[in-house]
């Protein structure tokens, strides 16, 4: 029977699974989570994960692939707006790599103003990782599903199709939130883009949304200084290019830094 989850940021499933890796004497646990870039226009979207499966290799080795059981769900992504929930968790030999990881979304449905739509999902099969990832000892392995880009309506009418973007970032050690909030006005700014940088703006460390309360989560990250830069009134582009920071103006920017704990931050914007 599949089950139905409606996952919020204060209710947290766990899924825990074994692959088949008797070959090896120690093996290491990587959880896997899930979070969401929100949207402020739907009030859900319930998407049918009906597989999951990842490949790992050790060192020059072909590798295996491994298929966890009774992973069938259906999940509300609008519930992971602003949070972080853990999903799985999957066992690696030490030292491994992931080289692929993909799941399976069988069919979805959006709700708008009280009415539920039937969504067309293009790219059934998803293919998360593009790379390998290099696991060693462990730790978490975030599934970013970046519903601003994933989602799109059919001009006016109520036709939406699903193609899903989900990218990965793998973390280790001791780690810290970097949540806030930003507000224009004193009131709460919905749907602006927060990137996390490091200081010399060398790379662009996550990118997400605020949700309509104007709350961002931008994950957890080790100790240090780190940029925050916030920018409205951004067209995103579609899911095959990247978006490119570089060719906006920053509405409002803050240094923060991480020292042992979570840090929140409320930011105000011109």
């Amino acid at each position: 029977m599949r089950k139905i989850l409606v996952i919020s940021s204060l209710f947290i499933i766990l899924f825990a699974f074994f692959g088949c890796l008797n070959l090896f004497e120690k093996t290491t646990t990587v959880s896997v989570l899930l979070t969401d870039r929100p949207v402020s226009d739907i009030e859900k979207l319930t998407v049918d994960i009906s597989s999951f499966t990842y490949h790992y290799a050790v060192g020059d080795e072909e590798g295996e692939w491994a298929t966890p059981t009774n992973v069938a769900t259906t999940i509300d992504i609008l519930s992971l707006a602003g949070t972080e929930v853990s999903w799985l968790n999957i066992e690696l030999p030490e030292n491994a790599s992931l080289t692929q990881l993909r799941l399976t979304i069988e069919e979805a449905t959006v709700t708008v103003g009280g009415e539920e739509y039937p969504v067309e999902v293009k790219n059934k099969d998803v293919k998360v990782i593009k790379s390998a990832l290099n696991i060693l000892s462990g730790g978490e392995l975030v599934l970013d599903f970046d519903l601003a880009r994933s989602l799109h309506q059919k001009g006016s009418s109520n036709v939406y199709i699903l193609n899903p973007v989900l990218k990965p970032t793998f973390r280790r050690g001791k780690l810290y939130f970097i949540k806030g909030e930003v507000l224009e006005s004193g009131n709460p700014l919905k749907s602006s883009i927060v990137a996390l940088m490091p200081t010399d703006e060398s790379t662009v460390l996550r990118i997400t949304m605020t949700n309509k309360y104007g709350k961002f989560n931008l994950g957890k990250w080790k100790d240090g200084e780190y940029l925050i830069k916030v920018y409205k009134n951004v067209e995103l582009p579609d899911e095959t290019e990247d978006l490119d920071l570089l060719m906006f103006t920053e509405n409002a920017s803050e240094i923060v830094n991480v020292s042992g704990e979570d840090v929140f931050r409320t930011i105000s914007v011109k």
